[in-house]
């Protein structure tokens, strides 16, 4: 077989394999390696910008370019859209986040370090950006980077949850995607590119709420009787993948899923 039909079988599997996730509208239901390659030596820019991006909040290094910015951005809100659709509700928290990886496999987002468990909190409330933001921590810590792309990548994310709480119409845009699209949990991520391997780390912390509240995050959220799990995943792009979904993606989110996504410098 040449080359060029080697090519378009690859492309047409990763379409066949795309194709049959929904992120069609959803029933008004509220509750719900990096390593290979990669050397010490590898320089990681200084923070750059931030993204709403439906229910997470992204944030991408300087040395990230325009098409993996866009590529994770679409490929995130894609399979959160289809996690959203096939497990609406607040109790299927563990169905939802494996459903989630799965999606951004096929995606062309590879998982790569891999961690969902309960998640026992001290105290009656806890506030959940610092939440997120120590279950990110938590990942980046034990993630093997190179040099200070961890501890660079973790105040990424600070900066980006700080940014966020002062900008209002932003946060309106974060709590309202929330609501409407599973109010099951949030997420917090930091991308970055090291040797021209793009990463995504992601945090997130799924829950059952016992409240009508439309505030979440940089408010005190009672956690008494509220069953609570921490995922934890390290994603690497396969850009092969990645290119032959790309438009199908763009295309099925549309105009109407693309306005849950907005984008500011930190």
């Amino acid at each position: 077989m040449s080359n060029q039909l080697m090519q378009q079988a690859f492309i047409d599997k990763c379409l066949k394999d795309i194709q049959q996730y929904d992120i069609s509208e959803m029933p008004a239901i509220r509750s719900r390696s990096f390593a290979h390659g990669i050397t010490a030596g590898d320089a990681v820019v200084a923070p750059d910008k931030v993204s709403i991006v439906g229910e997470g909040v992204l944030s991408f290094t300087g040395n990230l370019s325009e098409v993996n910015r866009t590529d994770a951005q679409n490929a995130f809100l894609f399979a959160s859209l289809a996690a959203n659709k096939k497990y609406p509700r607040e109790d299927q928290g563990q169905e939802w986040y494996l459903f989630f990886r799965e999606v951004m496999e096929v995606a062309g987002w590879a998982s790569i370090k891999i961690y969902y468990s309960d998640l026992e909190i001290g105290g009656t409330s806890v506030r959940m950006d610092k939440l997120v933001l120590e279950i990110l921590g938590s990942l980046l810590a034990g993630a093997t980077l190179p040099g200070p792309t961890s501890a660079l990548m973790l105040k990424v994310a600070t900066d980006a949850i700080s940014a966020l709480s002062k900008r209002d119409t932003s946060l309106t845009l974060y709590e309202r995607n929330l609501l409407n699209n599973g109010v099951g949990g949030i997420s917090t991520g930091a991308c970055t590119e090291v040797n021209g391997v793009p990463l995504m780390a992601v945090g997130a912390v799924r829950f059952l709420r016992r409240n009508t509240s439309d505030k979440v995050l940089f408010v005190d959220v009672d956690i008494r009787n509220v069953k609570m799990y921490r995922g934890e995943t390290v994603f690497e792009k396969n850009n092969n993948t990645a290119s032959a979904t790309r438009e199908y993606i763009r295309n099925k989110l549309g105009m109407n899923a693309l306005s849950k996504i907005e984008e500011f410098e930190i």
